[in-house]
């Protein structure tokens, strides 16, 4: 997401999805190209409430797997594994989400998207030094909740 709520924190939902109304509009507009490079929007069915839910995120094109990563709740929905769909540069794709359980691969995840997208650090709450950031701050965003994601294509 590119705005993350706060679990139970109703002003932030409300201000998350407003926040997350500008870039979803132009994600799914013909004015995509302005973000398609590094954003995508992923949809899912929530298991509990099986409410369609949908969230712009980052990503990472990484051969025939996307990666993102999240800290919002709705991260729970992909673990052990869920279909998803991404509107990914304008194309509706079908893929297999999973939340990452081990903290090493969420890390790596996240230091992957760090590096690969410059504005991600800011989006993800992690402070650079020294234009980096370091393997102690992305350690410290997997155990408040940060989790890798991948998806794999087809």
């Amino acid at each position: 997401m590119l705005i993350p709520p706060s679990d139970g924190d109703e002003t932030m939902v409300s201000l998350a999805r407003f926040g997350n109304a500008f870039p979803t509009l132009i994600l799914r507009s013909p004015l995509h190209g302005l973000m398609s490079r590094r954003y995508a929007i992923i949809e899912f069915t929530g298991r509990k409430s099986g409410r369609r839910y949908t969230a712009p995120v980052a990503y990472l094109l990484d051969g025939d797997r996307i990666l993102l990563s999240t800290d919002s709740g709705w991260r729970r929905n992909l673990v052990g594994g869920a279909p998803v769909q991404l509107l990914l540069r304008g194309r509706k794709v079908a893929g297999s989400g999973t939340a990452l359980a081990d903290p090493v691969a969420s890390a790596a995840v996240i230091r992957r998207l760090v590096d690969a997208i410059p504005s991600y650090a800011r989006l993800a709450g992690l402070a650079r030094q020294n234009g980096r950031v370091s393997e102690e701050e992305i350690a410290g965003a997997v155990q408040r909740g940060r989790v890798g994601i991948t998806v794999m294509l087809g």
